[in-house]
């Protein structure tokens, strides 16, 4: 007994020694939040998918980030009306950063593109809201009719530069990013019941598709609470 009380003593005694290595789980890294991208294509409404199908796909690249808080679109929508801002008031940038401050967000991703033909470029940049400092930046071209998987890389450096790691994401095809953008143009337009019904039919074609899934979740609670 005493022999096993003392081995105990010892065991404890090393677990605290000086120099000793410790798991400890990864701090909390600052919360950032996604826009909306900029269309800044020539031909009017070229890609207009994409305005929100690429900020979408980043936040589900984030949220594979252990540690990282991401402020999701449909909140960032619901602070809007909090505030009782119009969508066209966050064309001036400073707007922007100072939602993003009273929603939470340490840093705030921005981003925009440019169709032309059948290819697109993509650009982001990373912006701290208190000091509106400029982190990072980084861009990708490809063609349009793949972006959403060729998009990935740059999702992942994206992952890094907010101290992440770059866990791999999961590619979704364009038909259902093209279905899910109109059922975001129900939920921005407040037409809760019938996005949550397209929702539903997406899901049912698409099991997988876990942005639906998070803004069908979001969408059942928003009515809950009402």
């Amino acid at each position: 007994m005493r022999r096993r009380a003392a081995l105990a003593a010892l065991a404890a005694c090393a677990a605290t020694a000086p120099g000793r290595l410790v798991a400890q789980p990864a701090p909390a890294l600052p919360a950032v939040a996604v826009w909306d991208f900029d269309n800044q294509s020539p031909l009017l409404g070229a890609g207009e998918f994409l305005r929100r199908a690429l900020p979408e796909n980043l936040t589900a690249q984030l949220l594979r980030v252990p540690g990282l808080p991401v402020v999701e679109r449909h909140r960032l929508r619901e602070l809007l009306a909090e505030q009782q801002l119009a969508a066209s008031e966050l064309a001036d940038a400073q707007a922007r950063l100072r939602l993003g401050r009273i929603v939470g967000a340490a840093r705030m991703v921005f981003g925009g593109f440019v169709v032309l033909s059948e290819q697109v470029q993509v650009h982001v940049r990373v912006v701290e809201t208190a000091s509106s400092r400029l982190l990072a930046a980084d861009e990708f071209t490809g063609a349009l009719a793949g972006v959403m998987q060729q998009v990935e890389p740059l999702n992942r450096r994206l992952a890094r530069a907010l101290g992440g790691s770059a866990t791999p994401g999961v590619a979704y095809a364009a038909a259902a990013w093209e279905a899910y953008d109109r059922i975001l143009e129900l939920a921005d337009a407040g037409r809760s019941d019938e996005a949550v019904a397209a929702l539903q039919a997406l899901l049912a074609r698409r099991p997988d598709f876990q942005p639906a899934e998070r803004l069908l979740v979001a969408l059942l609670q928003k009515g809950t609470r009402r």
